[in-house]
């Protein structure tokens, strides 16, 4: 297919980027699918290559010598004539914050160092399309406005599908890694966190300990006070194990459903069971009532808790699944309690 073809093929990049293997990089892999590109090696380069020729689409480093990459951003994006740029981050950083941080200044797509050229060239392709059937869209608006007045009512219905599609769009993507309803890491996250943390505490030679808990009773909660009481006792929780997981390097995720899961690198045992208690003190003080089924009249939780030292050819499924296991077995004991995983004696 030559560029005639494909109008997308022609297209200008900027790669704003102050280390050179990355402009090199990124550069040889724009270059070979028929983009023309340019580079900036920092903000107020960049900035000046913008007064004289707008690109198509920005790559920009969140990490700049001389400007904040989100301050950048948002500069372009406060400027009438380069606001309708999409621009994707380029970061080493993958954390949920970072991430919705990158959206809220006005980045539509976040790609993660070190690249993969098959996700950069499907991250742009996909951007530029959208930008081109906008670019296609306000068109066919004007000349629908211009033949026939008549005509208003489809291309507000066209509009509205539009502002539909990007609020949609925005959704997904601040879906991607959080939670809506608690704001933590989702299950997506916790995913890929979990062989991250495993890989790096093998190589550091670090225990690592896993948290399990589940909130006891929660349907006959929500029987009895309703869902909408339910989500907002998820929500309470959530904050109130966030608040007793103090450790930066530690994570907080919603497992699933009345399921959260606790990921504390370089933590043993008992340091796992003392933020286990640190946990069960936070949700009591809640004083969340429930008065059906539960002997404490309260809410509770009950606990799994799993460690060990990471084998770095081995996957840490063991490690939930060793979790789990102790998460029913404090299940069946009552509730309102943990267990720690044994590991079975041989004999």
């Amino acid at each position: 297919m030559n560029n005639d073809q494909n109008p997308l093929n022609s297209c200008e990049i900027l790669i704003i980027d102050d280390y050179p293997d990355n402009l090199r990089v990124l550069a040889a892999i724009l270059s070979e699918q028929g983009y023309r590109v340019r580079k900036a090696i920092n903000g107020k380069l960049a900035l000046a290559t913008l007064e004289t020729q707008i690109p198509d689409l920005i790559l920009l480093d969140i990490q700049l010598p001389d400007i904040n990459g989100y301050e950048l951003c948002r500069r372009i994006k406060a400027h009438p004539k380069t606001d309708s740029i999409p621009i994707l981050m380029i970061s080493v950083h993958d954390q949920p914050e970072d991430i919705v941080r990158g959206f809220s200044e006005g980045a539509v797509d976040y790609i993660k160092k070190p690249f993969q050229p098959e996700e950069v060239i499907v991250r742009v392709k996909t951007q530029l399309m959208i930008r081109h059937l906008h670019h296609q869209l306000k068109s066919q608006n004007q000349t629908l406005f211009e033949k026939n007045y008549q005509l208003k009512l489809e291309v507000e219905q066209r509009m509205q599908m539009e502002d539909a599609l990007k609020e949609a769009n925005s959704k997904l993507q601040k879906l991607a890694f959080i939670d809506s309803l608690t704001g933590l890491g989702n299950r997506r996250y916790f995913d890929d966190q979990l062989p991250r943390s495993w890989r790096q505490m093998a190589r550091n030679k670090q225990f690592i300990s896993l948290i399990l808990c589940d909130l006891d009773y929660f349907k006959t909660y929500n029987d009895t006070y309703g869902h909408p009481a339910g989500d907002l006792c998820l929500k309470q929780v959530a904050h109130a194990i966030n608040r007793a997981v103090k450790r930066p390097g530690d994570a907080v995720f919603r497992y699933g459903g009345e399921e959260f899961v606790i990921i504390l690198p370089e933590t043993p045992l008992d340091g796992a069971i003392q933020v286990t208690k640190n946990i069960q003190l936070e949700v009591e003080q809640l004083h969340l009532l429930h008065t059906h089924f539960s002997i404490y009249r309260q809410i509770t939780l009950s606990f799994g808790i799993s460690g060990q030292y990471p084998n770095p050819n081995t996957s840490p499924t063991g490690l939930v699944i060793q979790a789990d296991q102790a998460l029913y077995e404090a299940k069946s004991k009552g509730r309102n309690t943990y267990v720690v995983y044994s590991f079975p004696s041989h004999v």
